[in-house]
């Protein structure tokens, strides 16, 4: 399945933000952690290994945010939080075949597909939610499920705000192939259709 990747935040920035400072061993603790990531980086060694992710498909946000739906923290209208990944594999014996779908993943952040096969082609579907309940969405059956549908804490079906389809091709033509070692990053998708309750 799919892995999901952050960028890096500021150590203390919500003390910051309150007005704390932070504690002093707290701040040798990440002086230190600073230094051996720099000692880390400086190593000589030109090996990204622990990066590559070879053969896979990588959904970046920015390839379906924009316009009139952006990411948000907060529940601003029309903003969404989350959202949910679905690769389809157009090559697969007996016809399209959808693969384990992400579990929810924060708007700012990207997901990987690494179960994908080299030469079958692939698109995407995006599911974007929205609203004060966002974050807390698990999939039906269970954070490994794979399942593309998503329960509310109360239990009941939750509704995505917003579809996208990926990659943004016309009518629909466009598919991803996955090639050998390399990771292809979905950069573009169609416009967004609203889901209306």
């Amino acid at each position: 399945m799919g892995r999901a990747r952050a960028g890096f935040g500021t150590l203390f920035a919500a003390d910051r933000a309150r007005g704390r400072s932070p504690r002093p061993r707290a701040g040798r603790c990440a002086l230190a952690l600073a230094v051996l990531a720099l000692t880390a980086c400086a190593d000589g060694s030109n090996s990204n290994d622990d990066l590559q992710l070879g053969t896979s498909v990588t959904i970046d946000p920015l390839a379906f945010l924009g316009g009139d739906v952006q990411c948000s923290g907060s529940d601003e209208l029309g903003a969404i939080r989350s959202y949910v990944a679905t690769l389809t594999d157009h090559s697969a014996e007996g016809g399209p075949s959808p693969l384990a779908s992400s579990p929810p993943i924060s708007c700012a952040w990207s997901v990987s597909f690494t179960s994908v096969v080299e030469g079958h082609e692939y698109t995407v579907r995006i599911d974007g939610y929205g609203g004060e309940l966002a974050d807390q969405l698990t999939p039906k059956g269970g954070e490994t499920s794979g399942n593309p549908e998503m329960l509310l804490p109360n239990g009941d079906k939750a509704d995505p705000t917003w579809t996208w389809e990926c990659p943004d091709a016309p009518d629909g033509a466009g598919s991803i192939v996955a090639e050998k070692d390399v990771e292809i990053v979905v950069r573009t998708c169609a416009l967004p259709t609203r889901v209306e309750p």
